[in-house]
């Protein structure tokens, strides 16, 4: 054993032996031993790492740094008087001793449940807690589903407090509620989504204001308006943080009164929405820009593929000839967006995205690949552009707001990456290491029509 260190990192169980997961760069280190049962799976730890004879980092586990979570799902068993909840896959290692039932649950020995943990492992006893909701069998896909849900603690009901609230509101605004802002009903205002589409948060317009020049707006559901600070609804929608989308269905971060219908961007109804109005031009580069607070009322819903019927002259029904016009505008500027995008050296993923099949039951029956459709690039390009817009104004205003950024790559992984996909003759035609963007568009380029794209 030598050069022995301390590390943080999450851990990754496999039963008798797990990894930390490397965050730094370097290769994931091996745990196994008494030290593992100290963890569950998703942990983040402190270990004593060092290097074994054969030179492979293994590491003992010293402490828990935080819990990954405090629910654990998986098949009741019994084994004599006493029950315990073994997570599917898992052995002695991961089950859960089960200290009770909440009210109302009976235990069903071989079907799924969720448990809340109460006491946490040590070296002498395996974790222990109280058994919350009875799933259902592991064969029945609705107990599949409530499984993955209760797995990640994502909430399928919303508390009493947070409907109440929801219950105050009206169905729909009432034209005092937008006293003061502007009126776009006239505007040729739309949302483009998937056909299975359950909500619409935004929308967008475009005006052709001559010369090459052009106003988008960009226009989201002002859910800020009926959403108040420390509210029983904020507090509701911070705790989930976003809408859970699952095949065929969706678990909304906000009460259907609002996610389904005021803070939905509908056709034909008012809806009152945070506008983003940035000045284009014909090439491309984006001018003034001005945020408001506006009224919208949607003159169509679109889907992906409607959008790209119109771009590609094809006959779409109930599209007007100036609702038709504007599309065909917004095609036209999206890809001198995007054009802009990857000249300043941004990358053109084109990951696959793919949808679960299922029949009128709700099981999968098949799995289909989505169509990449430039109306899909489309809707990207304004809202990238609405993003950009709003952070420029933030940051030009001195207010405080978060980033996301990323970090350069590592100059050694990208002369790695460079060589091995030369093996496979995807060949950069500039070097990653000294031009690490142009490089990475030169790549992906090369990859175009490749067996390996």
């Amino acid at each position: 054993m030598s050069r022995e260190r301390l590390i943080e990192g999450k851990i990754s169980h496999k039963g008798h032996f797990g990894f930390i997961l490397a965050e730094a760069g370097g290769p994931d280190v091996f745990v196994k031993g008494p030290s593992l049962r100290l963890a569950r799976d998703g942990d983040r730890v402190r270990a004593r790492v060092f290097e074994d004879r054969g030179g492979r980092r293994m590491g003992e586990i010293v402490a828990i740094v935080t819990r990954g979570r405090d629910v654990e799902v998986g098949l009741l068993r019994k084994a004599g008087k006493f029950w315990a909840l073994v997570p599917e896959g898992g052995d002695e290692n991961s089950a859960v001793h089960i200290l009770g039932f909440a009210k109302g649950v009976e235990p069903m020995e071989g079907w799924l449940a969720s448990l809340r943990i109460e006491r946490w492992p040590t070296l002498e006893r395996v974790a222990g807690g109280t058994v919350t909701a009875l799933l259902g069998r592991p064969d029945d896909m609705k107990a599949r589903r409530a499984a993955v849900l209760a797995s990640k603690d994502i909430p399928t009901e919303f508390p009493a407090a947070a409907l109440a609230e929801a219950e105050t509101l009206p169905l729909e605004p009432e034209p005092e509620s937008w006293a003061g802002r502007p009126e776009l009903f006239e505007l040729p205002v739309f949302t483009i989504d998937g056909a299975d589409a359950k909500d619409f948060d935004d929308a967008v317009s475009l005006e052709d204001l001559g010369g090459g020049n052009f106003r988008l707006g960009v226009h989201i559901a002002d859910v800020g308006n009926y959403v108040r600070p420390q509210s029983p609804l904020d507090q509701e929608a911070v705790r989930r943080g976003t809408s859970v989308y699952l095949p065929g269905t969706v678990i909304p971060m906000l009460p259907p009164k609002l996610s389904d219908h005021l803070c939905s961007l509908r056709p034909d109804v008012p809806r009152l929405t945070l506008s983003a109005w940035l000045s284009i031009t014909e090439e491309g580069v984006v001018g003034a820009v001005k945020l408001e607070e506006t009224v919208i009322r949607s003159c169509r819903r679109f889907t992906y593929e409607e959008v790209q019927d119109v771009l590609d002259g094809k006959p779409v029904e109930r599209v007007s000839p100036a609702v038709q016009e504007v599309v065909l505008r917004m095609g036209k500027l999206s890809k001198a967006l995007h054009r802009v995008r990857l000249t300043r050296g941004a990358l053109d993923l084109d990951a696959p995205e793919y949808k679960v099949e299922l029949d009128a039951t709700g099981e999968p029956i098949g799995i289909s690949k989505r169509s990449r459709l430039w109306s899909h690039r489309l809707i990207e390009e304004f809202m990238l552009a609405a993003n950009e817009a709003v952070a420029r104004t933030l940051h030009k205003a001195r207010s405080p707001f978060p980033w996301r950024i990323h970090e350069d790559p590592d100059p050694s992984r990208l002369a790695e990456l460079q060589e091995e996909l030369g093996k496979l003759g995807i060949k950069a035609t500039t070097s990653l290491v000294a031009h690490p963007v142009k490089g990475l568009q030169s790549l992906l380029n090369a990859a175009k029509g490749h067996p390996f794209e």
